[in-house]
This record gives structure tokens, C-alpha cells and sequence, in this order.
């Protein structure tokens, strides 16, 4: 689920989707592993063994129970919710690492005045706190929705705790690369909370960047 240049686009394999059964490239799925008698997203391409593939979608994840068994040749007992939840739970946990990641090679905006500025130089992605309050219909960020630059995660107290701070409301990432991935894996996140039996609980103070 990283960036590409159109050179590796075309060079990357390609997968079937256990959801839909469709032969598509690589880049468009999600890949997930067995460890020991538990299925994992491997949303870092990290893992080694056999994997399965699937979009990031619900019609797809609530497909894919059907198909685990047969990609991985051994009984898979799992339900669509389960995997719905477990989507959410690895898109979340990557998130959190590549946050860290865009702050330690100082890629990352923090906080109201630096964000916004930043915003205005063009940075490629806002993360808005779902309860960011008056930063949320600021200008800047206005033109980051409408220019598909801006997402909706976390609480103000929960990125303030990833980022070693009280509370955050904004934050600005500055790279492409790292914009690029967390736009993706929030998008993947929805997708599976939509497959849970609760259906999508995220609320966010702007549409979802795509």
C-alpha cells in the first residue's frame, strides 16, 4: 500500500481478490497471512509465507471468508465482522507508525499555527482530530477537503498521546509519500468498519480525502 511510480506500477504482480475472485495488480489489494491459527492484515508487505489477497472494500471483505480457506488451503474460521475489525485495528495500528515516522524525519506539521502554515504551502494532507472543533472549518482546511488533501482520525487526546503531546487538533504531513499511504489506509479503515456488524462508527469533522 505504498506509492508507485507508474514503472512499478506495471511491473507489480498480479493477485486474486478472495472477495470477488477478480485478477487485479497487487497494488489494488490488501494482503493477510496466518500466524500460527490467527489471520493478520499484512499492511506492511513484512511477512513471509503464503498470503491472500483482497480489496479494501466491504462488498470484497465481506466476500472474503469464503475464499480464505481455499488461498490458504486449511480450515479459516472467520466471519465478515472479524475481519472488518481486524482491517480497522491494522490500518490504525500502521497509521500510528507512520505518523511517528513522517515526525521523526520532521515530514509532519503539529499543532494549529504550524499546520495551517503549512497547509498553506501546499502540504498534501491534513489529519483532523474528530473533535478538533473551530480548526475544522478553518480556510485552510476547507480548501484541503475540496482539494481532497484532509482526513478525520483520532481525538484530540489520542494524537496528543501519539505525538507526545497534551492534545492535538492538526497536524500537516509534508510528504508525498507518507500523504499518499495514510490517505490510503484510512479509506481501507472505513471500508472495514463498513463490514462490521455495527456498520461505519467513524465520525469525522470532513469528508474522508480519497
Amino acid at each position: 500500500m505504498t506509492s508507485r511510480t507508474n514503472r512499478e506500477r506495471r511491473a507489480a504482480p498480479t493477485r486474486t481478490c478472495v472477495g470477488c475472485g477478480n485478477d487485479v495488480d497487487s497494488t489494488e489489494l490488501v494482503r493477510l497471512v496466518v500466524e500460527g491459527d490467527d489471520v493478520v492484515f499484512d499492511l506492511a508487505g513484512g511477512a513471509f509465507g503464503r498470503g491472500a489477497h483482497v480489496h479494501a472494500r466491504p462488498a470484497c471483505l465481506a466476500g472474503a471468508p469464503r475464499g480464505l480457506s481455499r488461498a490458504f488451503k486449511r480450515e479459516i474460521r472467520i466471519d465478515a465482522d472479524a475481519i472488518g475489525r481486524l482491517l480497522v485495528d491494522a490500518c490504525d495500528r500502521r497509521m500510528v507508525g507512520l505518523l511517528l515516522a513522517a515526525r521523526r524525519t520532521r515530514a509532519l506539521a503539529v499543532g494549529t499555527d504550524e499546520s495551517l502554515g503549512a497547509l498553506r504551502r501546499g502540504a498534501p494532507l491534513a489529519i483532523v482530530a474528530v473533535d478538533a472543533g473551530s480548526v475544522a472549518k478553518s480556510r485552510e482546511v476547507g480548501q484541503a477537503v475540496a482539494e481532497g488533501r484532509a482526513i478525520g482520525w483520532k481525538t484530540k487526546v489520542e494524537l496528543g498521546a501519539i505525538l507526545g503531546e497534551s492534545t492535538v487538533a492538526i497536524c500537516a504531513v509534508r510528504h508525498d509519500g507518507f500523504a499518499e499511504q495514510l490517505k490510503t489506509l484510512r479509506a481501507a479503515a472505513d471500508a472495514g468498519a463498513a463490514t462490521t456488524r455495527e456498520g461505519a462508527r467513524c465520525s469525522s469533522p470532513v469528508p474522508e480525502a480519497r
